[in-house]
């Protein structure tokens, strides 16, 4: 008899009353997948914009959702040799939202794209940081490739991305300028390793970076906010630096423009909308995963979250999938620091 499973769907597009629990088939795994038991999820930024239809790409109705989860593996298909049944694994974005969706109890998953995770962490925390840090690592150390006391300008650091930039910039030895809005998350930077922390509107930006590097600009600008700052910043990379935009969670982040004639100026490369995909694929965008890329950074994950050098950021934690709805109604209503969390 075949197993069944119940998952989140939405068969239109819209707001969080989209959102239904559907019980659906459970397939076999294919040779490359498992079965995953999940414990917990974890939403971000493109599960709205997916419900929503703003995302990269169109869902097909009626379309499953979600990215990150936690759990335990019940079974493996025939080639799998990576993980075997009873680990402790949490998933990471390789696929298209098309084919694979992991908001629900039970579900099949390809075996390249799970990380194990250390036993002193809960589902909860496992859950809650893997497309963050894998970004933070393909962009700081594979694309930028940061040097020790090499200077890094963090935006929008409060957020679960800014914090886990902030971290891996630690690991890898560079020197982390935070930015933020609020003087009160000064102590939290701090606390999340940030070197330096400017606070926006309070300070002139341009200036302070200037003053921070000793004259030279930062060696990278990782970006987040996009709005009309970008020019400041641009101003403040070094000679031949780079930035590195990910988002636009910034209030103007529709005046947006790229400063392309300082860039040119000053030889700063900028790479506009990085997202995970560029290194760990995505079929239904032509991109190809990059296996030496993925590799090195789930060694490099994993060896931080068993040091304790990377620290999960619950912001809340909503129960079951009958909370689901008002996890995404939570999040709507741009509660921005720290992660939404489903316990199952």
């Amino acid at each position: 008899m075949r197993s069944s499973t119940r998952v989140i769907r939405f068969h239109r597009t819209g707001g969080p009353e989209v959102l239904q629990i559907d019980e659906i088939g459970l397939p076999a795994p294919q040779a490359d997948e498992v079965v995953l038991l999940v414990e917990a999820l974890a939403l971000c930024r493109t599960d709205l914009l997916w419900r929503e239809g703003n995302y990269l790409e169109d869902p097909v109705l009626p379309a499953r959702i979600g990215h990150h989860a936690a759990g335990v593996v019940q079974s493996v298909g025939s080639k799998v040799k990576s993980v075997q049944p009873g680990d402790r694994v949490s998933t990471f974005p390789a696929w298209s939202l098309v084919e694979y969706g992991v908001h629900g109890q039970k579900i099949v998953y390809p075996a390249r794209a799970l990380l194990a995770y250390p036993p002193k962490l809960s589902p909860e925390e496992a859950t809650c940081v893997n497309t963050e840090l894998f970004l933070a690592y393909f962009t700081l150390k594979e694309l930028a490739g940061l040097q020790r006391g090499q200077y890094v300008v963090v935006t929008a650091a409060t957020a679960s991305t800014g914090t886990a930039a902030l971290e891996v910039a630690n690991v890898l030895g560079g020197t982390s300028i935070a930015l933020t809005r609020s003087e009160s998350k000064r102590g939290e930077l701090v606390a999340a390793g940030a070197d330096h922390v400017i606070v926006v509107g309070e300070e002139d930006v341009r200036d302070t970076i200037i003053d921070i590097t000793d004259g030279r600009g930062a060696d990278l600008i990782y970006d987040g906010v996009g709005g009309p700052g970008l020019e400041e910043l641009a101003w403040a990379t070094k000679r031949l630096g780079r930035i590195v935009t990910y988002g636009a969670l910034g209030a103007e982040a529709e005046d947006t423009r790229l400063p392309l004639g300082t860039c040119l100026l000053r030889g700063v490369k900028v790479h506009a909308g990085l997202t995970i995909f560029d290194y760990t694929g995505n079929r239904r965008l032509r991109l190809r995963p990059k296996p030496g890329a993925i590799n090195r950074a789930k060694a490099f994950i994993a060896r931080g979250l068993a040091e304790g050098s990377f620290r999960p950021n619950i912001g809340r934690v909503f129960n079951g999938l009958e909370e689901y709805r008002l996890a995404h109604e939570y999040m709507a209503a741009k509660h921005r620091e720290g992660k939404v969390v489903v316990s199952l």
